[in-house]
């Protein structure tokens, strides 16, 4: 059952909304947090949900690239894409703070792996499976 709920699943619809969500909490959370004193609350950054926002759009991205690239389009550039962007993104959250560009490499990164996604649901779409070709097993 799980399998064929995978198969159902548009797994590039949800890692490009993973790394939307990802960048929108990078983008907001610096304004939130400059908020909160106006507002006499102290909420400290929550590295659990960095993590668990990396670690999902991670996770996401390996079964659809994955998946997209062993049973339908054979495509490189989406996986160097992916691998790209993610580099980028953890490079942003764990070297760029220091300097202060954390914002940067963030959103080039999540960029290109929303980039990645719609390579990959392009060549899904354009493979021989869903044209109705044969294909050679």
């Amino acid at each position: 059952m799980e399998e064929n709920f995978l198969r159902k699943m548009n797994l590039d619809t949800l890692g490009i909304g993973a790394s939307l969500l990802c960048a929108v909490h990078c983008a907001l959370l610096p304004l939130v947090l400059t908020m909160l004193p106006l507002l006499g609350a102290a909420l400290p950054e929550n590295e659990w949900l960095e993590y668990a926002l990396l670690s999902g759009s991670f996770v996401i991205g390996c079964l659809a690239l994955g998946r997209g690239y062993f049973r339908h389009h054979r495509r490189i550039r989406p996986l160097l894409l992916f691998s790209a962007g993610f580099v980028l993104l953890v490079c942003g959250h764990f070297i760029a703070p220091a300097d202060g560009w954390e914002p940067l490499p963030i959103a080039i990164g999540a960029l290109m792996i929303i980039a990645a996604h719609l390579l990959n649901l392009r060549g899904c779409k354009q493979c021989a499976v869903h044209k109705g070709a044969p294909v050679a097993k």
